[in-house]
C-alpha cells in the first residue's frame, strides 16, 4: 500500500528548497518502487495458491471420475441458479427433515413441488366420466401369478407406462390420459389383509379414479384400443387404451418433460430429479404401511445418526446371482461381487472421508448380512453398525413366492422389512452398489433428490452396467 508525503508551509521555503524537492521526488520513486515489487511479489504468492487450489480441484476431479461419483456429474443452467424446483427445495427440506431422522418420512407432492407434483396434477381429475378424460389401462401379464418382478422393478416399468400415458405415446396432440392398473391379482398382495389382493394393498391407488369409469376392453363403439406390443400404434382418439397382457415392458418415450408443465426443456432437468419423481409416487405407502415403517425406523436408527458420516451398503444377491438355486426365483443377472469388494469400497470411502463414523448393511441374504458385519467389526471397528432390525431376510428379491421363502413370514411382512430398508438408507451420504439391480439403484436415485445428506457419493463395484445403474452412480 502507498502512503503519500504531504510538506508543510515550512518545506515549501528556503535556500534549499529545490534540494529538498528533488530528495523528496527521489525517496518517493523509491517507495513506488518497493510497494510495486511489494505487489508483485503478493501477486505472485496469490497465483500461485490459486494454482494450488486448481490441482487439488483437478485431483479430486479425477478421483470422483475414477472412484466415486458425487451426487450430480451435470447440472443445468435452472440446477446451478437454483431455480430446478427438483432441486430448490433441497436445502429447505434437509432441515425440517432432522427431526425425522430416526423415524418415518417421505416426498409428498404438496411439500415437495417439481415433478412429484406433476405426476399428482397429471394422475388426478375433478372429473373421471367425463368423455374427455382419456385412460391407459396397465394390465397384469397372463399369467400374472408367476410374475416375479420386485418392488422397484415394478416401480421402473410404471414410470414407463406413465410417460406412455401421460405423452399418449410420444403424441401429445390429443392430450394425455391418466394411468390405471387394473383389478388382478399381484403376486406380492396374496393374503392380503388390508386391501384388495392389488397394489393398493400396500400402496396408494395411482389415480382418484377407479375401473368403473373406464370403457371395457371388449368395447365395440370405437372407444377402446389394445396393444399388442410396446410398439404397436394405435388410434390416439380412443378414450381408453389397453397395455399388452404378453410383455413386461413398456414403451420407451422420447418427450419425458413436456407433459408436466413445467418451465424449459428436457436440458433443464436431470434424469435423476424425474426418476426419483416417479419412485417416490409409485411408492407411496398406505396408511397402515407407514405406520409399519415408522415402528421399525424408530427401532432401528438411532437418533444421533449423522447422515453426512454415513455410508450406505444395501447387499443385493441371493436370487440376483449366475448360478443361484432358489426355486421360483427369477434367473440371475451377474456374477455378484465378494463381500471384500463390499468392504474395500467402504474403506476407501474412509479413506476418502476419515469422518465417516456409521454404516447401515441390509439384504435380503441373511448370510451375506452376517458375514459382512463381522468383517467390518474386525477390520473397521470403529463404526457403528446399523441393521434393520427384525427384517424378515427372506431371501430371495422375486416376488412370486415371497411367503414361501421364510417360516412364519407373510408377504406384508417381506413389503415392510424391504421398504424400511429403503427408507434407512435415504439417511447415508455414501453409497456401495450393485450392477444391475434396480432395487440398490433406486436407493441412490432416490437419495440424490430426497435423501437426508448434503451430497450423495457412490461406488458401482458391478462388473457391467446400464443405463439406470449409470444414472444411480452418477446422476446427471
Amino acid at each position: 500500500m502507498m502512503h503519500h508525503r504531504y510538506k508543510s508551509d515550512d518545506e515549501s521555503c528556503g535556500a534549499n528548497k529545490q534540494e529538498r524537492q528533488h530528495t523528496s521526488h527521489k525517496q518517493d520513486a523509491m517507495a513506488v518502487e518497493k510497494t510495486a515489487a511489494n505487489m508483485i511479489t503478493y501477486k505472485h504468492m496469490h497465483l500461485l495458491m490459486a494454482l494450488l487450489v486448481v490441482l487439488q480441484v483437478m485431483s479430486f476431479l479425477y478421483f470422483n471420475a475414477t472412484t466415486i461419483s458425487p451426487k450430480q456429474s451435470t447440472k443445468s443452467y435452472h440446477q446451478l441458479h437454483g431455480e430446478d424446483p427438483e432441486f430448490a427445495h433441497r436445502g429447505l427440506a434437509l432441515h425440517k427433515k432432522h427431526s425425522h431422522i430416526a423415524s418415518y418420512w417421505w416426498p409428498s407432492p404438496e411439500a415437495s413441488g417439481g415433478f412429484l407434483a406433476a405426476i399428482h396434477r397429471a394422475q388426478h381429475t375433478d372429473d373421471c366420466s367425463s368423455k374427455r378424460t382419456k385412460y391407459f389401462v396397465l394390465r397384469s401379464l397372463r399369467k400374472n401369478e408367476d410374475d416375479n418382478r420386485g418392488l422397484s422393478a415394478w416401480a421402473s416399468v410404471t414410470m414407463h407406462h406413465m410417460l406412455h400415458a401421460f405423452t399418449d405415446g410420444d403424441d401429445f396432440t390429443q392430450g394425455g390420459r391418466i394411468l390405471i392398473n387394473d383389478d388382478a391379482l399381484w403376486p406380492m398382495a396374496k393374503g392380503c389383509k388390508h386391501g384388495p389382493e392389488t397394489r393398493e394393498c400396500y400402496f396408494l391407488p395411482f389415480t382418484n379414479c377407479n375401473l368403473r369409469e373406464v370403457d371395457p376392453i371388449d368395447a365395440n363403439d370405437g372407444s377402446v384400443a389394445v396393444l399388442k406390443d410396446t410398439k404397436d400404434e394405435y388410434n390416439r382418439t380412443v378414450r381408453t387404451l389397453y397395455s399388452s397382457d404378453t410383455t413386461k415392458y413398456a414403451r420407451t418415450t422420447n418427450d419425458k418433460i413436456s407433459w408436466s408443465g413445467l418451465e424449459g426443456g428436457s436440458k433443464d432437468y436431470s434424469h435423476s430429479s424425474l426418476i426419483a419423481a416417479f419412485l417416490a409416487y409409485t411408492l407411496q405407502p398406505q396408511p397402515w404401511l407407514r405406520k409399519e415403517i415408522d415402528q421399525r425406523l424408530r427401532r432401528s436408527l438411532p437418533s444421533d445418526l449423522d447422515p453426512d458420516k454415513t455410508v450406505g451398503v444395501p447387499i443385493r444377491r441371493s436370487d440376483k446371482c449366475h448360478g443361484h438355486t432358489i426355486e421360483g426365483s427369477a434367473k440371475g443377472e451377474l456374477n455378484c461381487p465378494d463381500l471384500e469388494l463390499y468392504l474395500s469400497s467402504v474403506k476407501r470411502f474412509k479413506k476418502f472421508d476419515p469422518s465417516i463414523s456409521n454404516i447401515i448393511v441390509t439384504s435380503e441374504d441373511s448370510n451375506a448380512t452376517a458375514q459382512f458385519i463381522y468383517m467390518v467389526k474386525t477390520q473397521i471397528p470403529e463404526l457403528r453398525i446399523i441393521t434393520n432390525v427384525g427384517d424378515v431376510q427372506q431371501g430371495t428379491g422375486s416376488a412370486s413366492k415371497l411367503e414361501a421363502y421364510k417360516e412364519g413370514a407373510s408377504n406384508a411382512d417381506v413389503i415392510a422389512s424391504a421398504l424400511t430398508s429403503m427408507h434407512m438408507h435415504l439417511r447415508a451420504r455414501y453409497f456401495v452398489l450393485t450392477t444391475k439391480s434396480s432395487w440398490t439403484s433406486s436407493i441412490a436415485i432416490l437419495a440424490r433428490i430426497y435423501g437426508f445428506a448434503t451430497d450423495i457419493y457412490v461406488i458401482d463395484i458391478g462388473p457391467t452396467g446400464n443405463t439406470f445403474s449409470h444414472i444411480a452412480k452418477a446422476g446427471g
